[in-house]
Order: C-alpha cells, then structure tokens, then sequence
C-alpha cells in the first residue's frame, strides 16, 4: 500500500493494475531499500509524485517545508456581545485582520467547553445562565501546542501554550461594569490577582479584556504602568486598573502608543466614545510589543470595537515556506457510474503502453501506471484542495448546494450595490434597498430550506442498518471536539513543569521507558508512578 502526497489516499496499484488488466501480470520493483532518481523506492512502495510537485514527509495546511521566519504574533481582545450567531463572522474578521490569538468577552454561552470552528479552537468558561461568559480563540497555528487550560469563573479564564520553546499564557478578563455592587467589582479583583501571581515568572503574560474602567490620557501619578497616550478622563474603576498594574509590575500597553481616537477609543454608545478595553503585559515585556491600536473599520456588535497588539517573539516561529495546497483526489467517488468511466478510461490509456512492456524496465513501467491512474482519477473522481484535517475545522457549510451559492451571490452583489450607491434619488436609493431585502429573504429561504434538506437526509441515514457505525463516529468526535487538550505535544517533568525542549522531552521519556523495563521502583515502600501528564 502507499499514500500519495496529492490525494493522501491509500491505493495499491499492483491490486488496480489485475482489477484493469487480469491477463497481464505487472513485474514488481526489487525489494532493495534504495531511493532511485527516478522518484521510486525500490522496495515494493511507488513514491506517488515528485518533490518538485510538492511531495515530501510533511501533510498539513500550506504543503512544502518549514522555513524560519521571524517571530510575530497578533492578539485581539474583543467584548463580541455574544457568541450566539456571530461564529463564522467573527472568525472571518480575524482571518482577514491576521489576529491568531482573541480575547473574548461577554459571550453569553453556559457551561465550560471546547469547540472548533473553522480552523480556530475557542475555550470558554460561563456560567448556569446565559450572561456574562469569556473565551479565548487560538488559530491553526497555536491550537495544537496548548499545555494547559484555566476557568475560574465565567468573568475569568486562561490558556498556556508554547510558541518556539516559549511558554505563553493569555488571560481573558470582563470586569463588572459601574452599574453592580462594591462586593462583585473586589471579588473580581481578587481572582484576577489569585490567578496572576500563580502565573510562573518564565510565561509571557498577556491580560486581554473589558475592564470597564477609564485610565484617562494623563499619567498623573501612574508613571511607569500609564505611558501616557490614553483616552478620556479617569475613573474610580480606572484607578483599580492602573494600581493593580502596579502592584503585578505590569503596563497598559494601549497608552504606551500615540494613536488619533478612533484607535484609541474601544466602546461607542450614544454618540460618546470611551476606552474600556485594555491589554496588560509585564514590564520587561513592553520592549517587544511593537503596536497596540483599535481597528474602527471591523465590528460586529454595535458598541465595541476591535482592540489589536502585535507582539514579537524573542525566537523565530516556524511557518510553511508556501501556502498552495497540493490537490487531494476525491477516490470517495470511485463507485456506480464514476467508477466505470474510471476503469474504461484506465484501461483505454494503459492500452498501449502494456504493447511495450517488454521493453520498459519495471521501475518505469510502475512509475507510468501510477502516473496514469492519477491522472485519470483526477478527470473522473474530481479534487479537493487542502488536506482533510483542514476541513474537518470548517464543517460549518456542509449543507451548501448550488441554489443556496446563487442566492448568497447575489444578495452579496445587491449589498455591495446598496453600500456603493452615491448621489442618486431618494426612489432610486429604496429600489435599491427593497431590491437587497428581496434578496437577502430569498437568501435565508433557500438556507433553510438546504438545512432542512440535509438533516432529514441525514437522520434517514443514521435510522439505516448501514448508518449505525456512523451515530457512533459522529458522537465519538463531538466528544473529540470538546476536549481542552486535543492533541498532546508536551509533557511533565517530575516538580509538574512543563517541558518544550525536544532533548529534555526525549530525555524524560527514556527515563520513563526506562524505569518500565527495570520494574517498580519503590518510594517509601510504594510503587513510584511517574507523571507523565501533558
């Protein structure tokens, strides 16, 4: 069996070659564990294209090899009103803005979980009812190197991860706005100093959220946390933010860069605009925040706006040296009348290659059947770019069919109509605004209708003898989706530390291979468990 870089699909070509041409008994390479130049392993595996063609040990999002870059990353923080209806928007802005890492605040969704969406993963902590509520969204690539997750109440939560040998920790933080009691602003104040001094002095911090209170633009006694560049006139609550920088020897980092007010202010209402959003890093790390500013342009509810830092890595982070995705054959469609066109077309093209097999070597003449069989795969089953653990992240439009893209279509085309429109009549502009709810009704209509479609053709499958493995797959990666820690990259050393150096992981698994073979060690006449959590 070999899996070919382009389709990543299992196929034995010696098992397709007797299933087109039974008569013919295709001679089989040499069994030497060699390389050829001419892209073949010589011990019975055929390498399914060349690198030039993007073949190599690597199957992920982007394709090609991993080249240094230097390290920079983008936080967001952001009070989104709530979750509910604004996933696939919101992720959308972040891919288009390049933020990697968002704080979000006042989410409204009950419990505490994990969920993936769209290729970002967003750990969220609220309570038994549908208010308040934080999360934190980390982007394809930081999602896997999480260590450890923290929820310590639905206004405050955390998440450690590694970057390049660097441990991070981002805490999202919603303060209590000034309408509620002394009681609930103090308790909050108090967790939120409980979890930053259990922050370890070698993780880079970063405090992102509400915190509902104003610093001012003036320094005024709070020079060192306070840069100077904020906005408004202080407050009370601001005053609380300001001295519990202090206290933790952190910065403001959104009044350490001189920016016009619409970059400043984080929160419109009414016709008045404050600064309530803030970041919060530690002092030694400010040197390497490189802009802290609010991106007006991009909202998704109408008050808060957007609140973006760009935050450079004293490593280099490794990305891919290119972003084409290598085209997967869809070898899903080889059944019913695909599967016929596929044969015929394979054994028409292989026809007369198969008159001069005599005079081709094996190696050549297994290259030329594989190259065949994809190619023809290709034209008859259809491709998919990406890879499909890509896709699995974006399951979020599985429904879509033709008449749901036609409509989208044009009521995009009917918007951008209406947003572009200029001068004109007051009748031309309702046209044209009548025009845009028509469509946008159709729109929605046809949504529904696909949705509808598509789960009640889904639950005649799952109802079927042949759709009773499926309810067991479909409950067995809900359950995947909504772990904390999905993929497990690093591990522990004996005092709980997490270790990201791949000489010291190494090290720490021989130990533990190690004391297996040489059998229990006792400690205090008891067997000794190494801890080998993540």
């Amino acid at each position: 069996m070999l899996r070919c870089t382009e389709c990543y699909a299992k196929t034995n070509f010696a098992d397709l070659t007797v299933l087109f041409f039974p008569a013919i008994v295709v001679p089989r390479p040499s069994t030497r564990r060699t390389r050829r130049r001419d892209n073949t392993l010589s011990y019975g595996h055929v390498r399914s294209c060349p690198p030039s063609l993007g073949a190599g040990s690597f199957r992920g999002v982007g394709g090609g090899s991993r080249v240094a870059t230097p390290g920079k990353i983008r936080v967001g923080s952001w009070n989104v009103g709530t979750l509910t209806g604004k996933r696939i928007e919101l992720v959308d802005i972040f891919l288009k803005c390049k933020v990697e890492i968002v704080c979000v605040q006042e989410t409204r969704w009950k419990g505490q979980e994990a969920v993936d969406f769209n290729n970002y993963r967003l750990w969220y902590s609220g309570s038994r009812t549908a208010r308040n509520g934080v999360g934190i969204l980390l982007g394809p690539t930081h999602k896997d190197h999480v260590v450890d997750v923290g929820r310590f109440s639905d206004r405050i939560m955390s998440v450690t991860f590694i970057i390049n040998e660097e441990k991070f920790t981002v805490i999202s933080a919603y303060a209590p706005h000034v309408g509620l009691g002394e009681a609930e602003k103090e308790s909050f104040w108090e967790l939120l100093d409980e979890v930053v001094r259990g922050c370890p002095a070698d993780h880079r911090l970063i405090i992102g959220g509400d915190l509902n209170g104003h610093i001012g633009a003036e320094v005024e006694g709070y020079r060192g946390a306070h840069g100077g560049f904020g906005y408004g006139v202080r407050n009370e609550e601001g005053r609380s933010i300001l001295e519990f920088a202090i206290a933790h020897d952190l910065v403001v980092a959104n009044s350490f860069f001189k920016k016009r007010d619409a970059q400043l202010a984080t929160f419109h209402s009414g016709g008045h605009s404050t600064q309530i959003d803030f970041f919060l890093l530690r002092r030694g790390d400010l040197r390497n925040c490189k802009d802290c500013k609010v991106l007006p342009t991009w909202t998704c509810s109408s008050q808060h706006r957007l609140l973006v830092m760009e935050l450079g890595t004293q490593g280099r982070v490794n990305r891919r040296a290119s972003e084409v995705q290598p085209p997967r054959i869809l070898w899903k469609n080889l059944n019913g009348e695909k599967a016929e066109t596929f044969r015929a077309n394979v054994v028409e093209r292989m026809g007369a290659e198969l008159k001069n097999a005599a005079f081709i070597d094996a190696d050549q003449m297994w290259n030329n059947l594989a190259s065949t069989i994809r190619g023809v795969a290709k034209e008859s089953l259809g491709v998919a770019v990406g890879t499909s653990r890509a896709q699995n992240g974006c399951r979020e439009s599985w429904w879509l069919n033709d008449e749901v893209q036609t409509k989208v279509a044009l009521k995009q085309a009917r918007f951008r109509e209406l947003t572009s429109f200029r001068g004109g009549t007051l009748a031309d502009r309702t046209s044209i605004e009548n025009s845009y709810k028509e469509a946008k009704r159709e729109a929605k209509i046809a949504v529904t209708r696909a949705k509808d479609k598509a789960y009640e053709d889904l639950y005649k499958r799952l109802d079927s003898k042949e759709g009773a493995n499926d309810i067991y797959r479909i409950a067995k990666a809900r359950e995947r989706r909504r772990r904390d820690l999905d993929n497990i990259k690093y591990i522990k050393d004996e005092a709980g530390q997490s270790i990201v150096k791949e000489d010291k992981i190494r090290k720490r698994w021989e130990e533990y291979f190690s004391s297996l073979f040489d059998g229990e060690r006792t400690r205090n006449g008891e067997p000794h468990v190494y801890d080998m959590a993540p």
